[in-house]
């Protein structure tokens, strides 16, 4: 007689139907996850190395933000939602570290010989990138590496609402 009206509790009309688990699945794109992470990859270590040289200070800790970045790119371009997007993610926010560090040793050094950046990059060898991994990398940058990794590994999967959720635990009853 005196019920208080629930308030949450959906609507019957809020409800959604279960979305085609076949669709979410065909929606994967490896290439498309790894093409796009790439390329928002390459960009933020150009900017991170751009940052260091007017700052004319280095921020390790843009590489946890450039996994963060990384991975929630893999998540748009990917629409990934198995275990290869997380793992792709995370190895790629890892070399990108390693690059943004190289970008910006290469700029530094470009500005020390008066050269610009291709020059510079047209001259690296075996032993310059050993002598690069040995001198200028030291145990901060593989942790920070190592935390962007897992951030981007976090982030890389795509977010399900409830009924593509019930769409694909309905389709792989159907299925089996």
């Amino acid at each position: 007689m005196f019920r208080l009206k629930q308030k949450h509790t959906p609507k019957v009309s809020d409800r959604q139907p279960p979305a085609d688990g076949r669709k979410l699945l065909a929606e994967q794109s490896v290439l498309r996850g790894v093409a796009g992470t790439i390329a928002v990859a390459l960009l933020l270590c150009w900017a991170w190395a751009l940052a260091s040289m007017a700052t004319a200070r280095v921020f390790p800790w843009f590489t946890v933000a450039m996994g963060a970045i990384i991975g929630l790119a893999m998540q748009r371009f990917g629409r990934g939602l198995d275990w290869r997007f997380p793992v792709l993610a995370a190895g790629i926010a890892a070399l990108s570290a390693y690059a943004g560090n190289l970008m910006i040793g290469v700029l530094e050094t470009g500005r020390y010989i008066e050269a610009d950046a291709v020059s510079v990059l047209s001259g690296l060898s075996g032993d310059t990138m050993r002598n690069f991994f040995q001198n200028t990398i030291g145990p901060i940058d593989h942790i920070y590496a190592f935390c962007a990794s897992g951030v981007a590994a976090f982030f890389a999967n795509r977010r399900l609402k409830r009924h593509e959720v019930l769409g694909l635990r309905t389709m792989g009853g159907k299925s089996g």
